[in-house]
């Protein structure tokens, strides 16, 4: 049978590719040992599997309802709550979601934070503090591989530098995020896991000093994969026991690496070290259940899942953002803090800044900035024409002021599209990341 979904992430198990063909007993015992339940492709399954599998649903097409369904009710439960919540989620002026919903630690004070500045303003500040970002992690990387101890100021700085272009306005380092996407260094990850913390702590209302520690929780959660064999990280197959064990020690390599080089703030230690727990109690290293995991491990474990799916690994392909997220919230409950996945979605959009998007008349767009207003309407650069074919002359459209096609109906996102669709790649088309996005600076890389 062929596997195409699972009930938790591929990344919490053995099976490294996303999408399997269960060819033997021992994969199909590893998915028993993982799983309650998976969602099997019939079509891409053999055909003997495949006929016992239509004549066994035909069986309890009268009392039970498939995968199809599930998928449907998924969709239908995200859009739902946000409809429900757009006025709540749009409204800058106070902190989003509820302590009690969200399980924060008693005593815990949210705060509003202004509207963001226009993303063409802050762009070369947020260019300056991903590349800061980047040169602070390599060095330090590089200081772990050798034994070095580091300064814990340094990182700090680079960790609040992020966080003052966040507050600032979180398109413009989620722009230039998306930018470097051809970058493959080991630390682009944890810049990204960063920011995408940064963005929920914001949206959520956290003050200024828990920010600061979610951006060090980002950028030094997987500092331990630099003890782990590189063979081992990109193996493109099933891993054995011996070495799933292996690759789950990086969270306690990292912790222990990090005491050896400085002295990290308790709360930041503890959202390293929980960053891979799971509320079902399948996470590691300490198999936590539910509320046990505190606020910023379980903050960190939806961050990095959601940089590791719309990010190429060496054994699966970038998912687009929204197909990321649709299926992280089909994870809620069993590894994923459902309130906090709806302030997720919220915080970052259902289509994040630097997605790629068809629109609803066929031309392929990339999200260059979100309207607070209507978070479905951003502001688009206009790539491809209906035809898929790249243009000479990129455009931007606005689609809250209400553009319509040949036919006189609205323009709007139709759906979203993973990345490099159609041969087209974002940092392409810009010959400096802190150039304002707009048909003025166009230029062919």
């Amino acid at each position: 049978m062929f596997v195409a979904e699972l009930d938790r992430p591929w990344l919490d198990t053995s099976f490294l590719l996303e999408a399997l063909l269960v060819r033997t007993n021992a994969e199909l015992q590893t998915l028993r040992n993982s799983c309650r339940y998976v969602v099997v492709d019939v079509g891409r399954s053999t055909t003997a599997v495949a006929s016992r599998l239509r004549d066994e649903l035909a069986r309890r097409a009268a009392g039970r309802r498939g995968g199809r369904a599930l998928v449907g009710r998924l969709f239908e439960a995200l859009l739902g709550r946000g409809k429900r919540r757009t006025r709540a989620a749009d409204d800058a002026s106070r902190p989003q979601g509820s302590a009690d919903a969200l399980c924060l630690p008693q005593g815990t004070t949210l705060r509003p934070y202004r509207e963001p500045a226009p993303l063409e303003a802050e762009l070369p500040r947020a260019r300056e503090s991903w590349e800061r970002g980047a040169e602070t992690l390599q060095t330090l990387l590089e200081d772990l591989r050798n034994g070095a101890r580091s300064d814990l100021r340094v990182v700090e700085k680079a960790a609040n530098d992020l966080v003052e272009s966040m507050i600032e306005t979180p398109d413009a380092v989620m722009w230039v995020a998306r930018l470097r996407d051809q970058d493959k260094d080991a630390y682009q990850h944890s810049l990204k896991v960063a920011i995408h913390l940064i963005a929920l702590g914001r949206h959520i209302g956290f003050p200024r000093e828990d920010l600061a520690r979610l951006s060090q929780i980002g950028m030094l959660a997987d500092v331990g994969k630099i003890r782990l064999p590189r063979a081992l990280l990109e193996k493109p197959g099933l891993l054995t026991p011996a070495e799933q064990a292996v690759v789950r020690r990086h969270v306690r390599f990292g912790i222990e690496a990090l005491r050896e080089s400085m002295k990290l703030d308790p709360m930041i230690e503890q959202g390293i070290l929980q960053h891979h727990e799971r509320l079902d109690g399948s996470g590691y290293p300490m198999g936590l259940r539910g509320m046990d995991i505190g606020i910023f491990g379980r903050m960190a474990g939806i961050a990095d899942c959601f940089a590791a799916l719309i990010s190429d690994r060496p054994y699966a392909k970038a998912a687009a953002p929204q197909d990321a997220l649709m299926q992280m919230y089909g994870w809620c409950g069993t590894s994923f803090h459902e309130p906090l996945v709806e302030q997720f979605v919220q915080a970052i959009g259902v289509f994040p800044v630097g997605s790629l998007v068809e629109l609803s008349n066929d031309e392929a767009a990339i999200v260059i900035a979100h309207n607070r207003v209507r978070r479905l309407e951003p502001r688009v650069l206009v790539l491809a024409g209906a035809d898929h074919v790249p243009l000479a002359a990129p455009f931007e459209r606005d689609l809250i002021r209400g553009p319509v096609d040949g036919d006189g109906k609205p323009i709007r996102i139709a759906r979203g599209l993973p990345a490099g669709a159609y041969g087209l790649q974002p940092h392409d088309y810009y010959a400096d990341a802190s150039a304002p996005p707009d048909g003025h600076v166009l230029a062919a890389a």
